[in-house]
């Protein structure tokens, strides 16, 4: 059964399992922050945000004391320095190598017991839409070079064993649905149309897959 709240474009129930899982007192990283949604979310002031658009980070700077500018792959903190490391909708914006070499940053900057919270897309019929970006990353990517995951076609040396998937949750999106009910001028029918396709498409669950919050906790020392 899929739940209501994750049938949506909105990020704030993906936000939501990021700051559940933030400690008290926690350090806390969000990776391409830009309009400061998920601090605000979590009502974090102190919450670290790197911003790879000059324009945002100044922006973000006015209101985040740890806001900096900076752009992926490297990360401008010490090692073993965040609590939880967040990023939602950046990766799918990289080419490949842009993705390791964050990766092997994250677990850099990463503390042991602490985790990586990523939300991306998946490829759906409009994620090419958008010119920026490059590829859908799938949850196999993490598994395979952060998990202690058996397999054996590695185009680059693994990063590490210690992480564990501890969540995966998917987002949906209703499967083909304009093709079937087509909009009206008149908002009554607009209304009853609405009702009775969250009825159709709930009870026959015509959905897809368009995206992912994974949740990779690392291993205590």
């Amino acid at each position: 059964m899929i739940e209501h709240k994750y049938r949506t474009h909105n990020r704030e129930p993906f936000f939501e399992i990021a700051r559940s899982i933030i400690p008290a007192n926690g350090l806390v990283l969000d990776v391409g922050g830009g309009d400061g949604s998920f601090a605000r979310f979590c009502g974090l002031s102190n919450l670290f945000i790197l911003e790879g658009n000059p324009e945002s980070a100044e922006k973000l700077k006015a209101a985040f004391s740890n806001a900096v500018y900076g752009r992926l792959p490297k990360l401008p903190f010490e090692d073993r320095f965040f609590d939880v490391i967040h990023m939602s909708h950046v990766i799918e914006h990289l080419q490949p190598q842009e993705v390791y070499d964050t990766l092997v940053e994250f677990d850099r900057c990463c503390k042991p017991g602490g985790a990586l919270v990523i939300s991306a897309p998946l490829l759906w019929e409009g994620f090419y839409n958008d010119l920026s970006h490059v590829k859908p990353y799938t949850p196999h990517i993490f598994k395979k070079y952060l998990c202690d995951y058996q397999e054996n076609n590695f185009t680059r040396p693994k990063i590490s064993n210690t992480y564990k998937v501890e969540r995966l949750v998917y987002r949906y999106k209703v499967k083909n649905e304009n093709a079937i009910f087509q909009p009206s001028k008149n908002k009554f029918y607009n209304k009853l149309k609405s009702l009775f396709q969250r009825f159709y498409f709930s009870t026959f669950q015509f959905y897809e897959k368009s995206g992912y919050t994974i949740v990779l906790r690392k291993k205590a020392d």
